[in-house]
């Protein structure tokens, strides 16, 4: 295969206008497309029964998250304590410039941290924290610092 575009990962989201926020003003992601996927497309796919909004966010690094929001909110998903208790996809991770100031921000819209806040400490050569977004997904923001061994 010879991959054309960037990959694209499905969020499903409860509160649409609450998790776009916390994407763009959290994450840095900027909103490229929306659209109103119909029912009759949606069954087909087996993505919803009633059809969904889809809202493509591009990362600051031009991979493509999309929210999409049925009209019957979907079930949170269970909180396990480790994230490879269960298949599918664990987490995303975010490498940024400044883990401290961009954690700050995401708990102030809601973020909850689910890491060893001593992993940011940066001893291993990289700062990094795992948190939940506002409805549970799982984000890890990596660092790369130094080697202070170095």
């Amino acid at each position: 295969m010879q991959q054309i575009a960037p990959i694209e990962v499905g969020l499903p989201v409860i509160d649409l206008q609450r998790m776009l926020s916390f994407y763009c003003e959290v994450l840095g992601c900027e909103e490229v497309r929306r659209a109103d996927i119909p029912a009759d497309l949606s069954r087909a796919i087996k993505t919803s029964a009633s059809g969904y909004i889809n809202v493509w966010l591009r990362t600051p690094n031009g991979e493509v998250i999309k929210l999409v929001s049925p009209p019957q909110a979907p079930h949170r998903a269970e909180r396990l304590e480790q994230s490879s208790e269960r298949t599918g996809f664990a987490y995303l991770t975010f490498y940024c410039s400044n883990l401290e100031a961009v954690l700050a921000t995401a708990e102030s819209q809601g973020a909850v941290v689910r890491s060893d806040r001593a992993l940011l400490s940066g001893d291993i050569g990289l700062k990094m924290v795992f948190f939940e977004d506002p409805e549970g997904n799982v984000i890890e923001l990596v660092e790369p610092v130094a080697d202070p061994r170095s």
